[in-house]
């Protein structure tokens, strides 16, 4: 084969290696860019139980599970409260029956939200706790009725299936033991809500045949 063959072949060859470098580099960069978008769409997608707390403003939340009252089924929820009407909503976390509440990761699952808003509290007794051994302070802990305005939200669209109030008694009498934040002589104990907010929302979350 005359030099000048075997050289053109020889730079055919070495051009088809570059090029055949080329196109699986292109390739390798191109998966790596759709992992990456892919990675960054699912940060992106991911919700988070604090993310509803905007239905306890009548504003849906889109990523939320639509809401079809079934019997027989569980429709997750949310609870969110409220000092007062000019403090936002958060997430409460008194316990719910199991089932009833999504754990963060599968929070898209949720279709209720729930919201109370505390509107009054009326002071019901001091008790007076003596102090302990080896110790001056007394301990003083404050017992009130309360009040709260409760509704129940259609999570993805916002629209409100029902409201209420609770009006709540504190126990006549003082409780035997009360546990202080250390440094604070003084604190306050307000009714737990818990049962009477089960009352209300299992119509709609575990609505009976």
């Amino acid at each position: 084969m005359p030099a000048s063959t075997a050289q053109q072949s020889l730079r055919s060859a070495f051009s088809l290696l570059v090029l055949l470098g080329l196109v699986a580099c292109q390739a390798a960069t191109t998966e790596v860019e759709e992992e990456a978008l892919v990675e960054d769409e699912t940060v992106a997608a991911q919700v988070f139980p604090d993310d509803f707390a905007q239905v306890c403003n009548e504003i849906g939340f889109a990523p939320a599970q639509a809401y079809e009252s079934t019997p027989g089924e569980v429709h997750p929820i949310y609870v969110f409260e409220r000092a007062n009407e000019t403090e936002a909503y958060s997430k409460s976390y008194r316990d719910l029956p199991e089932g009833w509440e999504k754990d963060w990761e599968a929070s898209q699952e949720t279709q209720l939200v729930a919201c109370l808003t505390l509107t009054q509290e009326t002071l019901s007794n001091t008790c007076e706790f003596p102090p302990e051994e080896g110790e001056t302070d007394v301990y003083v802990l404050e017992t009130y009725d309360t009040a709260y305005d409760v509704a129940i939200y259609h999570a993805k669209s916002g629209e409100q299936l029902d409201s209420t109030t609770f009006e709540l008694q504190a126990d006549d009498e003082c409780p035997m033991f009360h546990m202080f934040t250390e440094g604070e002589l003084a604190d306050k104990s307000n009714p737990d809500y818990s049962q009477v907010l089960l009352e209300f929302v299992k119509p709609y979350v575990q609505p009976e045949a």
